[in-house]
This record gives structure tokens, sequence and C-alpha cells, in this order.
């Protein structure tokens, strides 16, 4: 199914609601949802007319999206000569009230959030009729969740995978972006993620944004020239946005617990369907957690999904995301960007050892049979000499080290020990051997630069002894 900017699907309403067994008062749409399409006119218009934009500027092209609250319409933009997308209030919630003020918020917000993954917004102006609305660049394309369903079980095949990461990689962007500025999202689901016909990717609807405390001293987003910094138009115990993508602090109507990591749980529960097909939370498991039970575990992806054909790190990742426990989920959304860019670097399927500091990994004269590459924390590599231990290299996260024992297939040539806690990506010689191609031309190279390396260390060691400073090999 195509799809034009705001055309996001709302929340369950009331009917899922009721199945669900969550209160149906508290379940709303969000203005920018747009599951069914518009009733028309004979002459295209919409027949239910809830607009009256400035006829010398505008020329309605007809509705595109339409939820409970409102809809977005395709307009021709007669001054600039281009396509916008327009979003009004339905009439019933276009005389003041909370809705008014939610639409003006998410008018504000989404035009401080100047993002290349976020829709632009160009105005926000008043129709003839004195109601507002919200222009917006109109972006002509697929929703995330139809691109799920249209690959289907291709999604984890090697090629879609890896569009789908960069897609959600780009969607981590534009999030982090917007919690530096202190905004949360609140209703991040693949129906709201947009891929433009020509690749680009926009993070839609912010109509239920909540403006939070932010670290750092940087620029925030603000709703008036004088504040407020934090946001808080929800009735009390309110349960707004999509639930089965809610964590459980947001569904159960926890405003005053809802941080940056309430986004990372939905952003977790995005890459569930990306894995899996399906959300995270069933509705038994949102009932539990409504009425504050224990809920049962979330189904891990493999187990989901038959056959492992689910990359484990890519589960992990996402059942980290997806902790029940706000502590144990990624602490911001650029950690879990980076477990994304580092399964996306190749490492995703290799074993991870956490050291703690002062452990020794490697030692000097021990067979090179694993190579590692230091994930956190800090190492060092040395050599004792007349009993004094003589500092090599300081290294880091994404630093390697073991390398070349294990190319040149010969004892290693220094020993590393940890100086923080750290862990580390065990790279092994059946690893090594698949990736280089080791008993290939390409391996004969590798090995004979490991061999050469040791050859040139070995005489750096020499005249290190005679008193000729040099540098000096890691192992």
């Amino acid at each position: 199914m195509r799809h034009s900017t705001g055309d996001s699907p709302s929340p369950p309403g009331p009917d899922e609601a009721k199945e669900e067994g969550l209160p149906l008062a508290s379940v709303r749409r969000s203005a920018t949802t747009v599951p069914e399409p518009a009733t028309r006119a004979s002459d295209g218009s919409s027949s239910r007319r809830a607009t009256s934009l400035p006829a010398a500027k505008f020329a309605e092209r007809g509705v595109i999206g339409k939820g409970g609250s409102g809809e977005v319409m395709r307009v021709f933009d007669k001054n600039i000569l281009r396509n916008v997308a327009i979003k009004v209030l339905a009439p019933e919630f276009a005389e003041g009230g909370r809705e008014v003020d939610r639409f003006i918020a998410e008018g504000r917000i989404t035009g401080q959030l100047e993002h290349p993954n976020i829709v632009p917004v160009y105005e926000f102006g008043a129709q003839d009729n004195g109601r507002p609305y919200l222009c917006m660049k109109l972006v002509d394309g697929e929703t995330l969740e139809d691109v799920l369903g249209r690959v289907g079980e291709g999604r984890l095949e090697a090629d879609a995978l890896a569009d789908l990461l960069h897609i959600f990689v780009k969607v981590c962007e534009a999030v982090a972006f917007a919690h530096s500025r202190g905004v949360i999202h609140r209703d991040l689901k693949p129906r709201n993620i947009m891929i433009s016909d020509f690749g680009q990717v926009y993070v839609l609807d912010w109509g239920i944004a909540r403006l939070v405390d932010a670290p750092g001293g940087g620029p925030r987003v603000r709703l008036g020239s004088d504040g407020p910094s934090v946001s808080g138009t929800d009735p009390s115990g309110a349960l707004i946005g999509t639930p089965c993508y809610m964590a459980p602090e947001q569904l159960q109507g926890r405003d005053d617990a809802l941080d940056t990591r309430t986004d990372v749980f939905a952003l977790g529960g995005t890459l569930y369907q990306i894995l899996t097909g399906q959300p995270p939370l069933t509705p038994e498991t949102m009932r539990a957690i409504w009425m504050r039970r224990d809920p049962l575990p979330i189904e891990a992806p493999e187990r989901v999904v038959s056959g492992g054909r689910v990359p484990r790190e890519l589960a992990r990742i996402a059942m980290r995301a997806l902790s029940y426990d706000p502590e144990e989920r990624h602490p911001s959304v650029l950690e879990l960007k980076r477990d994304i860019e580092n399964f996306q670097r190749g490492a995703w399927h290799l074993p991870r050892l956490s050291m703690p500091a002062g452990a020794i990994i490697v030692e000097e004269g021990a067979p090179g049979e694993v190579a590692y590459v230091i994930q956190e924390g800090r190492c060092a590599a040395y050599r004792v000499e007349a009993n004094s231990e003589i500092v090599l290299r300081v290294m880091g996260p994404g630093e390697v080290f073991g390398e070349t024992a294990v190319f040149s297939d010969k004892p290693r040539t220094a020993s590393v020990k940890a100086l923080t806690d750290a862990v580390l990506v065990v790279v092994t010689r059946d690893v090594l051997s698949r990736a280089v191609g080791l008993n290939s031309w390409m391996g004969a190279f590798v090995k004979a630069l490991a061999d050469r390396f040791r050859e040139v260390d070995e005489r750096v060691r020499v005249l290190d002894r005679q008193g000729t400073p040099g540098k000096r090999g890691n192992g």
C-alpha cells in the first residue's frame, strides 16, 4: 500500500481496546493517524468539509489520510508551485480544548526538530474559519509496516535485512536528535516510519510527543517564548499511544516515569517486528502490564521464527531494548544505534568475552589461536623485561589485538591486560580463515605481512636491548 505524509495508523480503537481489556476512555487516536481512505464526493473533494484553507494560496487535491481527530490533505501551493501536505483538526475538535493545544504543540515541536529524517514543517497558520492548519512536506512512499508486509519472509534475507537495518539506523538518528532537544515521541512503530520513493527515511506523527528534561546544555524545544520546558497535556493515567509497542511505564499511564528509554522500548519493538513480522506485546501481555501484574516474558525472536534465521546478536539487541525494567534497556537511543552498527560491521555472530579490570587476556609466548576486538573498556599491550612491565600501547573500543600471532601461526610477542572492565569480541582462526581466505592467494599475502611484521618487531626488540629506541608490536 502506498502512502503520503501523515499516512500512519492509529493506536487500537475502542473495539480493540475492549478486546485487550484496556480502559476505553483512555485510548485516543493520534491526530495524524490515517488508516482508512476518506470518503470523496463526485468532484473529488472530501464529502465532509473540515477545511477552509485560503483559496488564494492553496488548491485542495483530496484527502490522503484520516484519523480520529483530523485529516491530512494533498494541497497545491499556488505561490511556490508545489504539492504539500496540510493537516487539520476535525470540526468537533477544532473549537478549543486539549486537542487544539496538542495540535499547536505538535506544530511547534515538529517545526523545531530540523533533521533530515523528520518531515519538515513549512507553515503553521489559520484557515479562513480561524481553525489552525499545519503545512508540511509531502512525502510519497511506503511505511515500514507496508515494506515488511510486502517482503514477507524475505525480510531476513541478507540484502533485505541490510536495507531494513539501514532504515532502522536512520530512525534512531532522528529520535536521538529529538531526545537531544528534550522531546520523546511516544508512538514509534513501523507505521510511523515512512520510506520515500527515493529512499529517504522519515519519522512521522509527533502528535503525542512530550517534552522532557534533556541532558547537556544544547538548545531545547519550547512550546512558548517563555517556556515551558516540559509539557503535560494528558489526563492523569491516560493511555496515549499504541499499546502493543508501549513500554510498561507508558502502558500503565505513569507519566512521571517516561523518559528517553520509553522510546528505546518502542524502537526495540520496531526491531522486533523487523525480525519476527509481529509486534512484541500480545493482548495478554498488555493486559497484565496495564493491571500491574507480572507479565509473561516477551517471546525471543529466534523462537518466533524457526530455522535459525534470526541473527542471534540482533535478537539480543532487540530483547535488551525491550526489557520491562528501564534500567536494563540501552541507556540511550545512540547506544542502541551503536549496537546495530556493530552488527552491520560484521561482528554480530561472534562471541563476547567480559574481563574485569586487571585480568590478563593474552600472555607473551602463548599460542596465538584467537584475536580480539575491544567493544567496551581499555586494554594495554605490554612486555615484561627485567621484572618490569613496559607498556607498548593502550587500546580502546574498536581496536584489535592478537591478530599477528593468529595470521602467522606463531607464539604471541606481547601480553595484553584489561585496564578497566572490558567487553571483547572473540575472533577465532576459523573465522579469520573464512573472512580473509587464509588458504587463498590473499591469505598468502596476509601471512607474509604478519611474518614480516614479526621479523621487524624482533629486530626492534634487539635494538631496544642495545639501547636504541624503537617501535614495539602488540602480540
